[in-house]
C-alpha cells in the first residue's frame, strides 16, 4: 500500500512532513482598489480553526449572526470576574453561546460579510454613499472604468 507524497502518516519523521497552506484571512469590501478611503470600509473575514471564521470590523468588532456588531462577549457579572463556580459556568456557558453565534463557515462568513458591506459606517457614512460619491466624481471627471 502506497501514500501520495501530499498524504502524511503519523509515522512521518518531521523533517518529511510537508506544511499546511490555508487561506487565513479575506477582505471584503463594496468600494473599488483605487479608492483611498477604501480601507476604513473594509471588512475581514478571518480563519479561527476547526472550519469556523469571524466576521471583523476595526479589529475588535465581530458580526453576529444576527447582524448585529459586537465588541465581544460581555457577561452578566460586569467587569467583575466570575467567583464562584456557577458564575463561572454561567460565564463559560455564556462565551460559548456568543463564539458559536460569532463563527461561520466560509460560505456563510463571506456571504454575511457581503450583506454587510454596503452598510459599514466611517462617521456618518456607508461604503455605499461612499461609492455613490467615489462613482459621481469619476464620471465628473470623465475617469469612469
Amino acid at each position: 500500500m502506497s501514500t501520495s507524497p501530499d498524504q502524511q502518516t503519523p509515522a512521518a519523521a518531521p523533517h518529511e512532513r510537508r506544511p499546511v497552506v490555508r487561506p487565513t484571512r479575506f477582505s471584503v469590501n463594496l468600494l473599488p482598489e483605487d479608492v483611498p478611503e477604501r480601507e476604513a470600509f473594509t471588512i475581514t473575514v478571518e480563519y479561527r480553526g476547526s472550519g469556523r471564521y469571524r466576521i471583523i470590523r476595526d479589529e475588535l468588532c465581530f458580526l453576529g449572526a444576527d447582524g448585529k456588531w459586537s465588541w465581544g462577549y460581555q457577561w452578566a457579572g460586569g467587569d467583575r470576574e466570575p467567583v464562584t463556580d456557577s458564575e463561572w459556568d454561567d460565564y463559560h456557558a455564556g462565551r460559548d453561546a456568543w463564539v458559536a453565534s460569532h463563527q461561520f463557515d466560509l460560505e456563510t462568513a463571506l456571504h454575511l460579510a457581503g450583506q454587510a458591506a454596503p452598510h459599514v459606517r466611517v462617521m456618518r457614512t456607508t461604503a455605499a454613499q461612499a461609492l455613490a460619491d467615489y462613482v459621481a466624481e469619476m464620471e465628473g471627471t470623465g475617469c469612469r472604468d
